[in-house]
């Protein structure tokens, strides 16, 4: 692979020590998506800084792993995502830094495939004009018809139109949103670093939010804006206060998501998509690309396994199937 830079890959993966209730696939296990993402470094040509930013207690079998393959650095202030994440944002500015250096911010639920990685490198590479990338996601932004306002395109991750480029087997294309799992510049992150943490703070999902703002369209609709500050009828009175809060947030947020034509980001998306979020289906069920429709995410699963267990990481297979 060619690259335009023989700086490494810097991976920030941020785990919380527990879980959580949602539905999972039945492969899922924390274990498993660190095991995945560190088969995707070991594919690189540059072995990538890996830093682990952990929140809270972690267990023992996942704190080993971590301590072999990078740098360990504790949540000063957790206990939330987006507690974690500004603080991740706010150390990781402070740094010394080149502005072409790509950083991966990752949560700890992905599965990823083997050349996930690699294809996110050569990517950033082909397309230096870039400062945001994600390897999830399949809803795509109409680039001519969209003003103020993103319009969505019906056709899913790069089909339709052919506003996309191709690099080596990935279409990049203009994506929507994304998690608050992405690749970023240190260019970007130096300048927008008070976006990216004052957008957490706004409640809901605040990473879709965060992805428009980025990219210069509105966040958050006025019919949004009105129920978060009439609340009544909605929900108990208790929460009155939260709402109206959240609300003001939000209004404050409008006028950093102002953005100079000049000063708008390009949220780039992958097809196919090149890591899973390993959550139960979407219900209704996200329209998938062709691309990404041929990926048999059960099998990514029990090759990652597979290679786990042959790098010393203990990702346990009952009955032929990944659990960790």
């Amino acid at each position: 692979m060619t690259t335009a830079t023989s700086r490494p890959l810097r991976v920030l993966h941020r785990s919380y020590g527990g879980d959580n209730a949602k539905p999972r696939p039945e492969y899922y296990s924390k274990l498993l998506a660190l095991a995945a993402l560190l088969r995707a470094a070991d594919a690189l040509d540059v072995a990538p800084e890996l830093v682990f930013i952990n929140d809270g207690h972690m267990p023992d079998e996942r704190l080993r792993v971590m301590e072999r393959f990078g740098e360990i650095v504790p949540v000063r202030r957790g206990g939330s995502d987006a507690n974690s994440y500004r603080e991740m944002l706010a150390d990781e500015n402070a740094r010394t830094g080149e502005p072409d250096d790509l950083l991966w911010l990752a949560e700890d639920d992905y599965l990823y495939v083997p050349d996930a990685l690699r294809q996110l490198v050569a990517g950033a590479a082909a397309l230096p004009g870039a400062d945001y990338f994600t390897l999830y996601g399949s809803r795509a932004i109409d680039v001519e018809r969209s003003g103020r306002h993103a319009i969505i395109r019906p056709e899913p991750a790069a089909e339709g139109t052919g506003q996309y480029v191709e690099v080596g087997d990935v279409a990049w294309y203009r994506a929507a949103s994304t998690t608050s799992t992405f690749g970023i510049t240190r260019r970007a992150l130096s300048d927008d670093v008070r976006l990216l943490r004052h957008f957490a703070l706004t409640g809901g999902a605040w990473d879709s939010a965060t992805c428009k703002a980025i990219q210069g369209f509105a966040p958050f609709s006025g019919q949004r804006l009105r129920r978060d500050f009439l609340p009544f009828g909605e929900v108990p009175p208790a929460r009155w206060p939260k709402s109206i809060v959240r609300g003001a947030l939000r209004v404050a947020s409008i006028p950093v998501s102002m953005r100079r034509p000049q000063r708008r980001r390009a949220l780039l998306g992958s097809d196919p998509e090149l890591i899973l979020h390993m959550e139960a289906p979407d219900d209704p069920p996200r329209r998938l690309s062709a691309r990404t429709q041929k990926i048999d995410w059960a099998a990514v699963a029990a090759e990652t396994a597979e290679w786990a267990n042959d790098h010393g990481i203990p990702v346990v297979i009952p009955s032929g199937r990944p659990r960790g």
